[in-house]
């Protein structure tokens, strides 16, 4: 009996400590986002990747109008939000060299930079200004490394517009 009261009071004793912590706990998904629908304007391409932002922009939309919760608008006016990209920098660095003839590259790694800001419509206030998106990928290809090149542009597009739309409706 008396290992009993020990135990009911220790028990009662925990309760009573871990109460407030589970307060504030919110059972179930994390928050949406603060806005329901996003425009989009032209991607800016500052970079020397060719045609990077028809592909980024491509990729971007297509992750929005798939990948839920957000709507895509086609206007700034009947948006919530706005998403503004730059792409910065684009960098072909060599990653292997041939074993026959070692300045000639094997493969090389593809770089991509981008800022991007999202702004609330209704207030022109800034969710996120000019946040730093990165991408790298390895590109082989032995010979033929410039359409090696070409095909893992659409690749590294790819990934970072995941990048990008993660960040925007991650969990707020």
């Amino acid at each position: 009996m008396r290992t009993f009261r020990r135990a009911f009071g220790l028990s009662l004793l925990a309760w009573i400590w871990f109460l407030p912590g589970c307060t504030t706990y919110k059972l179930g998904l994390p928050e949406a986002p603060p806005f329901r629908s996003i425009f989009v304007p032209a991607i800016v391409n500052k970079s020397f990747a060719p045609q990077m932002q028809t592909a980024l922009s491509h990729s971007l939309r297509e992750s929005f109008v798939s990948g839920g919760p957000i709507q895509l608008t086609g206007t700034r006016e009947a948006a919530d939000a706005t998403l503004e990209i730059t792409i910065s920098k684009y960098n072909r660095q060599m990653a292997t060299s041939n074993p026959q003839d070692t300045g000639q590259p094997a493969s090389f790694y593809l770089t991509i930079n981008a800022k991007g800001s999202l702004v609330n419509n209704h207030t022109g206030e800034f969710y996120f200004k000019d946040r730093n998106f990165n991408q790298k990928i390895q590109s082989f290809g032995g010979n033929k490394l410039v359409e090696r090149e070409r095909q893992n542009l659409l690749l590294l597009a790819r990934n970072l517009s995941k990048e990008i739309h993660q960040e925007v409706t991650s969990a707020w």
